[in-house]
């Protein structure tokens, strides 16, 4: 079947007038400039990544790109202003994680958590049988219950796993809850050595351990959140120079002198100690470049480091401050006055301990807090801080104001810079450091031959 036309009508002039209209007004639609989009609201990393990009074009003279990457970075900022606040999340959907639970020995290392073991159901309270520790010609033939599970090996990796702070709670758990009476013949070791030898079982230990490997995850989550110092949550526009492990870069606040700058590693990790080999011969690496960067500036320099609070797992920050060759020459005697009157009077610790034969690895135990200086290539001295609450952490920076007569706002709490500042600081800094780069040669294939040097 063939689909039936329509009739054929004739328009009448106020139909003819309505669609001439239509048409007008269509062609005065197509006429009409298109609205602006609104900008696109930048995270904070994209916003790092465009002032890159700015100071990258102005140091490449490209000024015309420059201005356009303002002009969005303005937009940017002005959306982000004006972006109302995120209403608070859903808490009903949560995401699982899956991840490998590890615990942080006293030596600093990482290890897995190894063995699983299911829980035991429950099955009411009841009493912990004793496990017999004499045999019946009377010598001993174990101190704890679970002797007989342990390997000798087993033995020293549970040793070397555990901290203070492991031993202090083994000790309360013999003595506190203690219902056996002490005389003079039944001593507080015998009190011990009864409740020592009561079976437990071997999913309890794994359940402890558990327990503390996924409170260590989380802190330090939390603390990789807020650190400004981790690679993906620098400012980008203020790096100077990327290497393999660690990167060069300069404080976002207002410098102490003319050239202080930062050599901070990519990995999070709390003091210099407890860095691989590889990431300190990098910031060695690193240290050479800027000594002779800064004697042909005809200046000396100090390199600081303060690890302090480890338990809040901060980021290391090894600190560079130029100052004057009349000032450098007095350095280490006022560095070694300071460090002698810092602290304590009787410290449980040498004060003073000098880094001229080895390095800070090989002179301060890991887990320690410490405070660190080199003067330029050579040694420096090194100090355990024993009262980390009294000890300031711009301990170092305030030894260089006194040196240099800086104003104190410079080195107690300086305040941020805004870009135009640090802009001008860290163009200023590139062309000193343009010789000296050896990360230039990492993209020429020359990095393994540098890293012999």
């Amino acid at each position: 079947m063939t689909p039936k036309k329509p009739p054929r009508t004739s328009l009448s002039p106020d139909t003819s007038s309505d669609s001439s209209s239509s048409s007008d007004e269509s062609e005065h639609e197509v006429a009409m400039p298109v609205a602006k989009q609104p900008p696109k609201v930048l995270t904070q990393t994209e916003m790092n990544q465009l002032a890159a990009k700015i100071l990258k074009a102005e140091i490449m003279g490209d000024q015309e790109t420059a201005d356009k990457l303002k002009s969005q970075l303005e937009d940017a900022k002005e959306a982000q202003a004006n972006q109302p606040a995120p209403s608070s999340p859903n808490t009903s959907h949560v995401e699982e994680e899956e991840l490998l639970l590890t615990r942080l020995d006293r030596s600093g290392m990482v290890r897995p958590l190894t063995g699983h073991h299911h829980p035991e159901p429950k099955r009411g309270r009841r009493r912990k049988e004793k496990v017999k520790t004499h045999n019946e010609s009377g010598e001993r033939e174990r101190y704890f219950a679970d002797d007989d599970q342990h390997s000798l090996k087993s033995l020293v990796e549970r040793e070397r796993m555990s901290t203070a702070e492991d031993a202090n709670m083994m000790f309360a758990r013999l003595a506190g809850r203690s219902i056996e009476k002490t005389d003079d013949d039944h001593q507080v070791d015998d009190v011990f050595m009864s409740r020592a030898n009561k079976r437990t079982s071997a999913s309890k230990y794994h359940e402890i351990d558990r327990s503390k490997a996924i409170n260590e995850h989380k802190k330090l989550s939390e603390a990789m959140e807020k650190c400004k110092f981790c690679f993906e949550q620098v400012q980008k526009h203020l790096i100077i120079a990327i290497g393999i492990k660690t990167y060069l870069c300069l404080p976002s606040h207002k410098s102490l002198t003319d050239g202080h700058c930062l050599i901070v590693p990519m990995q999070h990790v709390s003091s210099g100690t407890l860095l691989d080999e590889d990431v300190w011969m990098e910031i060695q690496i690193f240290r050479k470049g800027l000594t002779k960067m800064f004697e042909d500036l005809e200046e000396d320099v100090v390199f600081m480091e303060t690890a302090v609070n480890l338990k809040w797992l901060p980021h290391m920050v090894i600190e560079c401050i130029p100052i004057p060759r009349e000032v450098g020459d007095m350095a280490p005697i006022y560095f070694k006055k300071a460090i002698m009157d810092a602290g304590p009077e009787w410290s449980q610790n040498k004060k003073l301990v000098d880094l001229s034969q080895k390095d800070v690895r090989k002179s301060v135990p890991k887990g320690f807090p410490y405070f660190s200086v080199d003067f330029g290539l050579q040694g420096g001295f090194a100090h355990v801080i024993e009262d980390e609450k009294s000890f300031p952490r711009y301990f170092g920076r305030e030894i260089v104001g006194g040196m240099i007569d800086a104003e104190p706002e410079l080195w107690r709490k300086p305040h941020n810079e805004n870009f135009d500042d640090q802009r001008s600081k860290v163009l200023k800094f590139a062309e000193w450091w343009k010789p000296f780069d050896w990360t230039q040669r990492l993209q020429q294939g020359e990095g393994q031959e540098v890293s012999h040097q």
